[in-house]
């Protein structure tokens, strides 16, 4: 029989405590957050973690340095080893010219003769005069020997040679001063009087250059400077002036020298390198491109 007092017990019992470990598997909490964190860290440390990002430093470093590398090419521009401007260093008239553009001159040639026939005769003069002093100076030794003549009169025969040595020298130079010279080995690339012309003190005449070698000039940062130092072997690009004109050749050359002065403005400095050039392949205003090994 139902008794009134007795505890109804449903079919089922519901443990508070079961219904609680239940709840607390599906709803995350404060412990099961940091234990998974905790995994992701031990995971972050597995040796393949750390082997593939040290692969991929490695990476990065090649390219990097594969960038670097590739940065370190430089546009020049070709300039002759010697450029030289000829002038007249008297006042005169032009009366020969042996050269014309495009001739080969050696150091010493005749480019040019002036009109200098006062200074030739003012040269003669002075070596007729010296021949006399020579020779009144041996008579007045001789006769200082024998005890003829004073050591006074002796001294002064000796003072008046050496003047006129001097004298017959000095117009020997003003004559010579009317011939023209090439003061370098090298190519004349520019005329710039013709003959019968007058030309005065310091105006120029002839324009020589010297390409048997070239410099290649470019400009670099300063920070790049670590990658440079005098004799360092470098290539060089350039279009080929020769038979093959119009094909680019690589050229040895050797950095000759590096400005120590740095633009303010820009923070570059200027560098040089010189490119043996026997063929003269390589022609003056000619772009280049240095590349750094």
């Amino acid at each position: 029989m139902f008794s009134p007092t007795s505890t109804l017990r449903p079919p089922f019992s519901i443990s508070p405590k079961r219904s609680l470990i239940r709840w607390s598997a599906l709803t995350p909490t404060r412990s099961s957050t940091a234990a998974r964190r905790k995994r992701v860290a031990v995971n972050a440390l597995h040796p393949r973690a750390a082997l593939g990002r040290a692969i991929a430093l490695v990476a990065f470093a090649a390219t990097a340095l594969a960038a670097r590398a590739e940065a370190l090419r430089f546009d020049g521009l070709v300039l002759p080893f010697k450029e030289v401007v000829v002038s007249s260093p008297v006042q005169s008239t032009i009366q020969s010219l042996n050269f014309k553009e495009g001739d080969t001159v050696k150091a010493g040639a005749v480019l040019a003769r002036l009109y200098g026939r006062v200074e030739e005769l003012d040269m003669l003069r002075a070596k007729a005069a010296l021949e006399k002093r020579e020779f009144d100076f041996k008579g007045s030794k001789n006769l200082y020997a024998d005890k003829i003549i004073s050591e006074d009169e002796a001294l002064k025969n000796k003072i008046e040679l050496e003047l006129a040595r001097l004298q017959a020298e000095q117009a020997a130079e003003l004559f010579n001063q009317r011939t023209i010279l090439a003061p370098i080995d090298g190519l004349v690339v520019e005329r710039m009087r013709e003959i019968g012309e007058s030309v005065t003190a310091t105006q120029p005449m002839f324009r020589l250059v010297d390409i048997d070698r070239v410099y290649v000039q470019f400009y670099l940062h300063s920070e790049q400077l670590v990658r440079l130092h005098v004799d360092d072997t470098v290539k060089v690009r350039c279009t080929n002036g020769g038979a093959d004109a119009g094909s680019a050749d690589t050229f040895v050359g050797k950095i000759d020298f590096i400005d120590p002065r740095v633009d303010a403005a820009s923070g570059l400095l200027r560098v040089k390198v010189l490119v043996a050039n026997p063929k003269h392949v390589i022609k003056p205003g000619l772009r280049a491109e240095v590349a750094l090994e």
